[in-house]
């Protein structure tokens, strides 16, 4: 299973609770300075925390770093343990995506769409969340000139704060839902080619200079030409290349989408 922990350590065990891994990826903040810092810093400390609370039920608990908000830094750590637990012949993968940032979740989407079968997002739903009585204690308590109420208001906050400590944003019972993920379209090895060698040039290359690279001498140049067309059309048509021409010379990029699938997908 892998898991973002962000603020809601209960979210955590909630999918670890219903699916029984055996393996848990904890993806934390990487460590951030300014303004970031001291959310980074509590959610690396959530990590942490759930990690030596599961080593008592769990042989092996991995920390992984993300940029959180950025998607290639997350596509890029999802792939990286995808490709392992392959490896290691595991069954099923699930990620947690109601733990996780709005990029990171994409990402896990984008992944599950690569491998449908393997790869399982799901959400944990609760309507339960401590900010809701966090506003309920301010709104109950606007005159704050009153020491009476004041104190109270102040007691108030500080259990919703040892609250937040033991277990996160949310409380109560989670409802699990699984996130069905549309196959993406296989790419064959000829594609893949493509985009290594675009990839490898900086993103852009020649037309011609792309059918010296990859034609085989097994092949006719009829037979070639026919089979470079239908690959290219196809890239282009899911936007991830577009071509420019200059006199009789044709160019291929890779789009920014394409970049991303190239380098953190394909």
């Amino acid at each position: 299973m892998i898991s973002p922990v962000g603020l809601e350590k209960d979210r955590v065990l909630a999918g670890f609770k219903k699916f029984g891994a055996t393996i848990l990826y904890l993806i934390q903040s990487e460590k951030k300075e300014g303004l970031e810092k001291k959310l980074a810093d509590t959610v690396r400390r959530f990590a942490i925390e759930l990690k030596m609370f599961l080593e008592k039920i769990l042989e092996e608990i991995i920390i992984e770093e993300a940029n959180i908000t950025n998607l290639e830094s997350c596509l890029e750590i999802m792939q990286k343990i995808i490709n392992q637990e392959i490896k290691a012949q595991a069954d099923k993968i699930y990620v947690n995506v109601s733990t996780s940032s709005k990029i990171f979740a994409i990402a896990s989407i984008y992944i599950a769409g690569l491998y449908p079968d393997l790869v399982i997002p799901f959400y944990a739903k609760t309507s339960d969340y401590i900010i809701q009585e966090f506003i309920e204690i301010l709104s109950n308590n606007l005159n704050l000139q009153n020491k009476e109420k004041r104190e109270e208001c102040i007691k108030d906050l500080i259990e919703i704060k040892k609250y937040f400590e033991k277990s996160g944003w949310t409380k109560g019972e989670y409802e699990i839902s699984l996130i069905p993920a549309l196959p993406f379209k296989r790419f064959t090895d000829f594609q893949k080619n493509i985009f290594k060698l675009l990839l490898s040039n900086q993103n852009e290359l020649k037309l011609k200079k792309l059918m010296d690279l990859l034609k085989g001498k097994e092949i006719s140049e009829r037979s070639f030409r026919s089979k470079l067309s239908y690959a290219l059309r196809e890239l282009l048509d899911y936007g991830l290349i577009r071509k420019s021409r200059n006199g009789k010379s044709v160019s291929l990029y890779l789009t920014e989408k394409g970049n991303i699938f190239g380098n953190y997908l394909i």
